[in-house]
């Protein structure tokens, strides 16, 4: 008898040790599910694009991923050391450099679908973290302008659309405000003017089945600058300046009414008056705001282009964006165009890997959008 309710007492403390047990697996199962569930999802690697998408080209007209990564890190040390790998994509393929969806300007086949191969990337826009435009003109003037959206979060080619004229648009901005894509065209007089889309449209668009043009919703000519080279929205304005080869540049900030329009008050002749002038350095290509700063980029031929950082000073008398009032200078590849500053990192996009440049093997063929982080840690000149 007393070995029996021995057994059993042992029985029971076993019993007792195996439930814990199942207990602590199950707690530290959960655990590790709970703990695991809190990272960051983690970027799945996508099956590659067919090459063409309705006859527009998706992959890097000139280099590999790891080639690209090799010769930036070969010539540009600071600028590869400063890219976001964590975050992806760390680059966007610029799509249509080998070929791009249009419509044709010149005959024959004038106005119809067509296929050019010598599309020139200027402009650049982020639209609600969702879509990232890129604004291209045809370099022979034989098709029409375009813009290539690709998706923000993955960088996949999304779509064309094209435009109805063949001018340069070499700036290109989002209005988050109003859900509006501004775009900057030529008037038939050949005064500068903007022209703006809806992101609905944009949505919509599908130049597959409509063939034809998108079409713009608003239009405004302005009375400055006589061309338009770069612009950029924020905070209720859109800012316009003028590209100059030799000579300084202008910067003009028109202000824009509640619904996201040129105010009909400040209009003279049917052409929009500017609030706000500044003069700026020769050469700019692109601007944008970043907090507290203002980012302008500059290039001119083969020579290295330069990020110019300003801290925003734009409300004090007599201020100008001269390259001495810089207070960093960040130097970059050739052939910069626009840039956009947003969420801390700097959305760089270059005209090198066109057909045209692609014909200089000496030059760096940046064939794909990069980023650059705004705390940039390198060899740079900076007024600190």
């Amino acid at each position: 008898m007393e070995e029996f309710l021995k057994d059993k007492k042992i029985l029971k403390r076993v019993n007792y040790w195996v439930t814990i047990g199942i207990v602590l697996i199950i707690c530290i199962g959960i655990f590790t599910w709970w703990n695991n569930s809190k990272k960051k999802t983690p970027h799945h690697k996508l099956k590659p694009q067919p090459a063409l998408i309705d006859n527009t080209s998706t992959r890097p007209a000139s280099y590999t991923t790891k080639e690209f990564k090799n010769l930036l890190s070969q010539n540009y040390p600071d600028i590869y050391k400063n890219l976001n790998f964590k975050q992806k994509p760390t680059f966007y393929v610029i799509p249509g450099l080998i070929q791009s969806a249009a419509i044709k300007y010149t005959p024959p086949g004038q106005g119809q679908p067509g296929i050019a191969y010598d599309m020139d990337p200027q402009g650049l826009a982020i639209i609600d973290h969702k879509y990232l435009i890129i604004s291209a003109y045809s370099k022979s003037k034989t098709f029409d302008s375009v813009l290539w959206v690709l998706d923000f979060k993955t960088g996949r080619f999304v779509k064309t659309i094209a435009l109805n004229n063949i001018d340069h648009v070499g700036g290109i901005t989002y209005d988050e405000d109003h859900k509006r894509l501004w775009v900057a065209t030529i008037n038939q007089e050949q005064r500068a003017q903007v022209q703006s889309v809806t992101l609905k449209e944009i949505e919509k668009y599908n130049f597959k089945k409509q063939k034809k043009p998108i079409k713009f919703e608003h239009g405004t000519n302005l009375s400055a600058p006589l061309r338009t080279s770069y612009m950029t929205y924020h905070k209720k304005k859109l800012y316009i300046g003028y590209f100059d080869k030799v000579e300084g540049g202008q910067l003009f900030a028109y202000k824009l009414n509640k619904k996201g329009l040129f105010k009909k008050d400040k209009m003279q002749d049917g052409l929009a008056i500017p609030s706000e002038n500044w003069s700026t350095y020769s050469q700019i290509q692109g601007i944008s705001f970043d907090k507290n700063d203002i980012l302008l980029s500059t290039s001119y031929g083969d020579l290295n282009s330069q990020l110019l950082i300003f801290k925003n000073k734009l409300n004090k008398p007599n201020y100008n964006l001269d390259l001495s009032e810089a207070d960093k200078t960040i130097i970059l590849p050739p052939y910069m165009e626009q840039i956009i500053g947003k969420d801390g990192e700097i959305y760089m996009l270059f005209e090198s890997a066109t057909a045209f440049y692609r014909q200089n093997p000496n030059l760096l063929h940046m064939d794909r959008v990069i980023k650059l982080k705004v705390k940039f840690k390198g060899s740079e000149n900076s007024k600190e």
